[in-house]
């Protein structure tokens, strides 16, 4: 490898050497080596290249289902590093996988273990608010219903310049091998600024079909009404989202 010379820059393969350039540095090396797509494919040297490909591949796969299935709790959440984090997160849980070879461990045997389990659980999909409320909060297996207890309006975190929230509750049945996903939300429960209770529960009006693991999301939102128009403010700490539980 060596940085070219001159006043021109070259790009391109002349004479057996690649002209590029590397971190705004003219560089120049000899053509040929590295790794090709014949080579990864084929070769001896490349067989856990292939393997960290193939598990790379399925945890994508999900990845990208997985998105659709919770979209409703998404709509509205700009975070140009989720995808790159849930990346990370279904990797991990793939690393549960204690059934498979390397090579073909797949997030859907990583979720039956309760690590894996534990893994999607602890996800901070919004670092900015990575918990709902600071007080008590649950879903509850035995009746279906989302509980919120030790309440306190004035220390939930309103936006300076919102009005009310939002709290949204779903359950979403998610196969991740097959990627096939039912979804259950309920209508939004909308909490005023100075609302004075300290308790609200929601309850789910029904079970998503289907197989796979049965997932319960919430989210918090905070909206700012001007002329009788509502605005979502989706800056800072004001957007919530969590999976609040996963069903053994």
């Amino acid at each position: 490898m060596a940085k070219q010379g001159g006043i021109i820059f070259l790009k391109g393969t002349i004479g057996g050497i690649n002209f590029y350039d590397r971190l705004g540095v003219p560089t120049a090396r000899e053509a040929g080596g590295g790794f090709t797509r014949e080579a990864i494919k084929n070769g001896e040297n490349m067989v856990r290249v292939r393997e960290i490909n193939s598990e790379f591949g399925i945890c994508s796969r999900v990845n990208k289902c997985f998105k659709q299935a919770i979209r409703p709790v998404l709509i509205g959440y700009k975070d140009g590093t989720l995808h790159s984090r849930l990346m990370t997160l279904f990797l991990d849980i793939k690393d549960c996988d204690s059934f498979s070879i390397r090579g073909q461990r797949h997030v859907a045997l990583g979720m039956a273990s309760s690590k894996g389990k534990d893994l999607l659980k602890a996800f901070s999909f919004t670092p900015k608010r990575s918990a709902l409320f600071p007080c008590k909060y649950e879903f509850n297996w035995a009746n279906y219903e989302f509980s919120v207890s030790g309440f306190k309006a004035r220390e939930v975190g309103f936006p300076k310049d919102s009005h009310y929230m939002e709290v949204l509750v779903g359950l979403v049945r998610f196969d991740f091998e097959t990627r096939q996903y039912e979804q259950v939300f309920e209508a939004p429960l909308v909490i005023d600024r100075d609302f004075s209770g300290d308790t609200f529960s929601i309850s789910m009006s029904g079970i998503p079909g289907g197989s796979g693991a049965l997932i319960a999301v919430a989210r918090v939102s905070f909206y700012q009404t001007v002329n009788g128009e509502s605005y979502l403010l989706a800056g800072g700490g004001a957007f919530g989202i969590e999976v609040v539980g996963v069903a053994d």
